[in-house]
């Protein structure tokens, strides 16, 4: 598979756990023809809903919200739990067929995890409901408790998925953010809504299985939004830093600059540079340059939260935004980037470089909005021209240009 260590051991070990527990639970079920015929349904209604988006370029590199949960997470309440084992499976085996993009192993694993989840959902929600709820809704006060376990069901599932997945994000890359990924409000939104059309879904084949027909169109609708949302997403992202791409970062550091000018606000521009990266593209290779760009852009994003904006402006060069952000404080900002990246040695974790160690500095332009910087274009080429001048006189410098004037000053 081209994977390190432990990210290789960790997936086959998951991997065969997970069919290991459905083959043991498999043989341990009881199989009931009419039980058959709803999970069949259930796996036709799967199938449409992505046929409908079949054609649509799914997002890599991210944690991908499909909303297929809605029809594991009915298997799994409606169903005996080894439907909610089985059902993953099944439209793995559908979407490796039909939808041939991406990592074979990484839809494998992907199944595996969701497989154990509402797998083990499923298990601990059946053995609740004959002592709390029973298996059907049934009315009043016994409906709420009955979807209020439902609930807690797909939540328990949702924390046991991730927590798989993201082990093996943090062996693959042990700097990536938690919050990326699962804790930011698009993340959240989505969760929430998919955890919703899951338990309403739940709901409807409990009372009639036929009534999933009339859920299937609104999950297919929902489904085509979730991944364009996704996909609109992505097209502002730069693919290999995960930081705003250059025009994206230009259109809304033309917002900030106008907001700015209004106001009557400081703002300061930083332009940020790796020092003779040149060299390391021409001796390390594309994989050890990407890698090194990704955690150049992870530490930039770290030392600097809240709503600065970054982005990366073109090759190895790096633009912030530091809105309400005077000559002195945007100079401080800068030198603690700088010594911060240069005490921070990047391991190269994976390929054939793995084990080597790199230590990097960076060269920052400063500029600030002034008189005579009143469009962004301006305030752009007053940074380069600080960068420029830090190139040309040293390494791992800072300069400020002076507000007044276009010609740098340094520090």
């Amino acid at each position: 598979m081209g994977l390190s260590e432990p990210l290789r051991s960790y997936i086959l070990i998951v991997t065969s756990s997970a069919a290991g527990v459905c083959f043991f639970v498999a043989v341990r079920s009881q199989w009931k023809p009419e039980q058959a015929f709803i999970f069949v349904a259930l796996i036709a209604c799967g199938f449409v809903a992505i046929e409908s988006t079949r054609t649509v370029r799914e997002v890599h590199g991210t944690v991908g919200r499909d909303l297929q949960t809605v029809w594991y997470l009915t298997a799994a309440v409606a169903l005996p739990p080894i439907y909610a084992f089985l059902a993953p499976v099944i439209f793995t085996a559908y979407k490796l067929w039909r939808v041939r993009r991406g990592f074979v192993y990484r839809r494998i694993f992907s199944n595996a995890t969701i497989s154990v989840a509402y797998g083990t959902a499923s298990l601990l929600l059946h053995e609740f409901s004959r002592s709390t709820s029973g298996f059907s809704p049934g009315s009043g006060f016994h409906a709420l408790k009955w979807t209020a376990l439902v609930a807690l069901c797909g939540v328990l599932a949702w924390f046991i998925n991730n927590g798989l997945i993201l082990v093996a994000i943090k062996f693959a890359d042990r700097k990536s953010r938690i919050r990326d990924m699962f804790g930011n409000l698009q993340a959240i939104t989505s969760d929430m809504i998919e955890l919703s059309l899951a338990v309403s879904l739940a709901l409807v084949v409990s009372i009639d299985p036929w009534l999933m027909i009339l859920a299937l169109p609104s999950v297919v609708l929902y489904r085509r939004y979730l991944i364009q949302a996704q996909l609109i997403a992505e097209a502002r992202l730069d693919s290999k830093t995960g930081l705003l791409n250059a025009g994206t970062w230009q259109h809304e550091a033309e917002v900030e600059f106008f907001r700015a000018l209004r106001a009557r606000t400081p703002l300061a521009l930083a332009m940020v540079d790796i020092d003779h990266f040149e060299d390391v593209n021409e001796t390390a290779g594309h994989f050890v340059r990407d890698q090194l760009l990704r955690d150049i852009g992870s530490m930039l994003k770290e030392q600097l939260p809240g709503h600065d904006l970054i982005g990366r402006y073109g090759g190895e060069e790096f633009a912030i935004l530091l809105p309400r952000t005077n000559r002195d404080e945007a100079q401080r900002i800068s030198e603690r980037l700088r010594d911060h990246i240069a005490g921070e040695p990047i391991a190269i974790e994976s390929g054939t470089q793995a084990g080597w160690v790199f230590r990097l500095t960076v060269s920052i332009g400063v500029a600030v909005l002034n008189e005579s910087r009143r469009a962004l274009v301006e305030l752009i080429g007053a940074a380069d021209s600080a960068l420029g001048q830090a190139k040309s006189t040293g390494w791992s410098k800072v300069y400020v240009l002076p507000d007044g004037l276009d010609e740098p000053g340094g520090c």
